[in-house]
């Protein structure tokens, strides 16, 4: 048996008698799952250690959303708690699906998702007490939605979704922004903020981050002239009122690679991980001009490389997790690279269990410097 197979094995075992409890994948890294039926989740990790995920559970397309947390020192997720308000309005058919989360000023949670019918973006938050969500309500809609809305927040008030919608064909189609200032209490009239040029993929999912107050990243498949499709970024220095809109890399396709993207923030900066072509990378935003130098793991994949996730921790050190597997809705098997503050990797890379299928892998830096990984 060849080193990699026996970790799986080992891995296999180690899950078959963890129960639902932690389970080791290496010094650094821990594999928790969801709870039963979890799928799809969005996590982020408070000021106090506290592991927040939000994740989807139910018929593909028309379940719930669900939130759980986990404090240090615990072993397993508190008991789950409904998000949305009306029930089995949430969509999680594949890896674009399902709701995202972010935290924003006063510890309150943003969470956003489209629901049944694909046509209505949704936004809920945690209420004032911290012990619930207030009522869901519609913050847009959109024509041709085929992948599900982003949110980023900062610690002075400011909460930024993002979503691309518009009609076919994919080069017609735009990445579009509504912004709050006051902590979701209102929002300001949606509009384009991607440039008309380049499209935007209609089936690959999207991500934003906050680096500092005022200063926001979107990670975004473009589609200009419906064959340039690599991946995009768009930054904001002055809390959303402007945006520039660069390219990552170029990957020319007549098709949707059905693909998503992750951001990541750490001590010196924010990091953004992406495919193209079946091969996962990973990049420091303030080095995506170096696009030579960007990180890609070593060997080869029996199935493409897909949905990246990537955390960073205190020491700088990243972690890039995907999984390969055949067709969109294949979670595959779950594999990871470590790297160093320097970029170098400090471990082979890792295989662990396959992730459920229409899953993905979230991944989020601890206080201790270790990774949690969640699926």
């Amino acid at each position: 048996m060849t080193g990699s197979a026996a970790a799986v094995v080992a891995v296999a075992a180690l899950l078959s008698t963890a129960g639902c409890g932690p389970a080791v994948l290496s010094d650094s890294i821990t594999l928790l799952r969801l709870p039963e039926g979890g799928r799809l989740p969005s996590a982020l990790v408070d000021d106090a250690g506290v592991v927040h995920v939000v994740y989807f559970q139910g018929e593909p397309r028309a379940g719930d959303l669900l939130y759980v947390r986990r404090a240090p020192g615990e072993a397993d997720w508190s008991e789950p708690q409904y998000v949305n308000s009306q029930a089995e309005t949430a969509v999680g058919i594949g890896p674009i699906d399902g709701g995202q989360v972010a935290l924003g000023a006063d510890g309150r949670l943003h969470v956003v998702w489209f629901k049944l019918g694909r046509t209505d973006f949704l936004y809920t938050r945690t209420n004032d007490a911290g012990t619930g969500f207030e009522r869901q309500f519609t913050l847009a809609g959109g024509e041709g939605v085929e992948a599900g809305p982003t949110v980023a927040a900062d610690r002075e008030g400011g909460v930024y979704v993002f979503w691309h919608t518009g009609e076919p064909p994919d080069a017609e189609r735009a990445v579009w922004m509504t912004a709050s200032h006051d902590n979701g209490r209102t929002f300001e009239p949606a509009r384009p903020i991607s440039a008309a040029a380049e499209g935007a993929c209609d089936c690959c999912g999207l991500r934003a981050l906050t680096e500092e107050p005022g200063v926001v990243h979107l990670s975004y498949r473009g589609a200009g002239d419906d064959v340039r499709r690599g991946q995009r970024l768009l930054t904001s220095r002055d809390a959303g009122a402007t945006f520039e809109d660069i390219g990552i890399d170029d990957w020319r396709i007549n098709a949707c690679p059905i693909s998503t993207t992750s951001l990541a923030a750490g001590p010196d900066g924010a990091a953004v991980a992406w495919e193209n072509a079946g091969q996962v990378f990973l990049s420091p935003v303030d080095r995506l001009d170096k696009l030579e130098e960007a990180l890609s793991p070593d060997g080869s994949a029996e199935w493409r490389r897909k949905n990246p996730a990537v955390a960073v921790n205190e020491r700088g050190e990243t972690l890039l997790a995907w999984g390969d597997g055949p067709g969109w809705q294949s979670g595959g098997t779950f594999h990871w690279q470590l790297y160093d503050a320097d970029g170098r990797p400090t471990e082979d890379r890792g295989t662990g269990p396959e992730i459920p299928e229409g899953s993905v892998a979230a991944v989020v830096a601890e206080p201790d410097g270790g990774f949690l990984v969640l699926f």
